[in-house]
């Protein structure tokens, strides 16, 4: 299992509200998920990951424009493929992954979503985008099973006519149990 924090770029992308603000959305991102890998060789690992992370856009709006209650969750998976140096403790890796994933933007533009009073104008956007992530880690093995992980990547991803995509770095900790 790994936590991640993560920073999320947003451009404006001409999607319009009714006051004529364009969505455009950017902040700090956190989330967890995790990743297995099979040995394939002495070398190389082959495995599946999966991740959920949040940007509450309400306080990362560069204009305060969006309201408390605003945010982007995505979740997302894929196939990861890596190259692993068994060093002592220290395994330095380098791979990338190739997936697909989904995101869901809440704009919440008047009101707040503190209360049970409806709110006169909020949005929600649901879209899916495909990926491929770049990343280098390092494994330090605490015991013979288990394993902190450290990883970077920066998420690349892709879609047709979709208001944000989840592109920017992120750092990965965590612990890995090993066979």
């Amino acid at each position: 299992m790994m936590g991640h924090v993560g920073y999320l770029f947003g451009q404006p992308t001409g999607a319009t509200l009714p006051t004529g603000e364009q969505i455009g959305m950017q902040g700090m991102t956190y989330g967890l998920g995790g990743s297995m890998r099979v040995n394939l060789m002495k070398h190389l690992r082959i495995g599946c990951e999966g991740f959920s992370s949040t940007v509450k856009s309400g306080v990362t709006d560069q204009r305060d424009f969006l309201q408390k209650g605003s945010y982007i969750r995505t979740g997302w998976g894929g196939f990861i493929a890596d190259a692993c140096w068994r060093l002592e403790k220290v395994w330095p890796y380098i791979g990338g992954s190739v997936g697909g994933g989904a995101m869901r933007t809440l704009s919440v533009v008047e009101g707040s979503q503190d209360d049970w009073t409806p709110e006169q104008i909020a949005i929600l956007h649901k879209q899916g985008f495909g990926y491929v992530n770049p990343y280098v880690g390092m494994d330090y093995c605490i015991t013979k099973r288990i394993h902190a992980t450290f990883r970077l990547d920066w998420m690349l991803a892709f879609a047709d006519k979709q208001l944000v995509l989840p592109t920017g770095p992120r750092l990965y900790v965590g612990i890995m149990f090993c066979h």
